[in-house]
């Protein structure tokens, strides 16, 4: 055979390698595409799972007599505590809130009697209504309310909708935590059974220390958002605000969010009580915030870290959030920065490490 034919042949056999790699590529985009909802119903009972395992463990360890409390009986203790924590949320978060829209309602009319009052006396804004026919435009949308007010029927059915969809969500994300807290060590044993024995211990490093890096994200972030929580409450309580519990839940959440969630729920709770509080308490709320804030983020985080256990660039926690934002919503910027320290642990042990791992490394079941 002559070495222009090989040197085709071989061309095509990389022309079609080539082709067959771009169609499983696109094969996998489109199947990602159509089970995107799906994946990130797992990819929340994974997270779930990691978050709830330190509590479960530490049930069964508490167990009297010296024994171990059968795991499935943790994992429904666990269930029934986090529900009645969620219900007492529930009570205590939306009747303030509800209570406040009641309030702004009775208190409506006086407000545009007053701003009434204020624009017949006031000749600056005579002058704008003149020019820019301000009350003729109010008066036009005003008339149009009705017409909103009839689409009403859709939009609660809308609702309803979106309601049942998000509580399908739900009990299947809690199902499948069950599931993975009950025998997720066992998948991950089974799963890797039948890999040869370098690359089976090769998978279940990587699934140990990725699952250390998701559960020391989790614990870290919750314990802080939870004190952040108890501090907004600590303070608005001392000052008898009324809607303490409230907006130390969304302090908390926001909290969870990373980068600047404690931002935005630290001067949302600034702005309330500029409007519904006082100034005088708003700005020593103002410093109380910023201090324990730079407490946070400068003491407390690294040692809770232990020396950076989630070693994430700065830069590469902003690119991640804001990907995760787009792919997923809320859930995406919680799950992006684990994720990407978990793709670096990925990258270090298939790209940088030896065939043996990382010195001292010991594969070990995990979740």
């Amino acid at each position: 055979m002559r070495a222009d034919q090989i040197q085709a042949r071989a061309v095509a056999k990389v022309v079609l390698v080539a082709l067959f790699w771009a169609a499983v590529a696109v094969v996998l985009a489109i199947a990602v595409l159509h089970t995107r909802t799906t994946l990130q119903w797992v990819a929340a009972g994974v997270f779930l799972t990691l978050a709830l395992d330190p509590a479960v463990g530490l049930i069964q360890r508490a167990w009297p007599g010296g024994g171990t409390m059968p795991r499935v009986l943790a994992i429904l203790l666990v269930y029934v505590v986090a529900r009645a924590v969620l219900i007492f949320l529930i009570l205590h978060v939306f009747p303030p809130i509800v209570h406040d829209i009641e309030g702004l309602a009775k208190k409506l009319p006086g407000y545009v009697h007053d701003f009434e009052n204020w624009a017949n006396n006031n000749q600056q804004f005579q002058d704008l209504n003149a020019k820019y026919h301000i009350t003729a435009k109010l008066s036009q949308e005003a008339a149009t309310l009705p017409s909103h007010l009839s689409s009403g029927a859709s939009t609660l059915g809308s609702f309803t909708v979106s309601l049942l969809e998000h509580l399908l969500a739900a009990i299947t994300v809690l199902t499948l935590t069950f599931f993975l807290l009950l025998d997720g060590r066992g998948m991950v044993q089974r799963g890797t059974g039948r890999l040869p024995g370098d690359h089976r211990d090769r998978a279940r490093r990587i699934a140990t220390r990725v699952a250390e890096v998701v559960k020391a994200y989790v614990s870290v972030n919750l314990v802080l958002a939870i004190a952040a929580g108890l501090l907004t409450w600590g303070f608005l309580q001392a000052e008898g605000f009324h809607l303490a519990v409230p907006l130390a839940v969304l302090v908390a959440f926001l909290d969870l969010i990373p980068l600047i969630g404690l931002t935005v729920g630290g001067f949302s709770v600034f702005l309330v009580l500029m409007i519904d509080g006082g100034p005088g308490d708003a700005i020593v709320w103002l410093v109380i915030f910023l201090v324990y804030q730079q407490l946070q983020d400068r003491i407390v985080q690294p040692l809770l870290y232990k020396g950076g256990a989630l070693k994430v660039n700065p830069a590469v926690a902003i690119v991640a959030v804001i990907v995760g934002a787009n792919l997923a919503g809320v859930l995406g910027a919680l799950l992006a920065i684990p994720a990407a320290a978990s793709l670096g642990v990925v990258i270090d042990e298939l790209v940088l490490s030896g065939p043996s791992g990382p010195a001292g490394a010991e594969p070990e079941p995990n979740q």
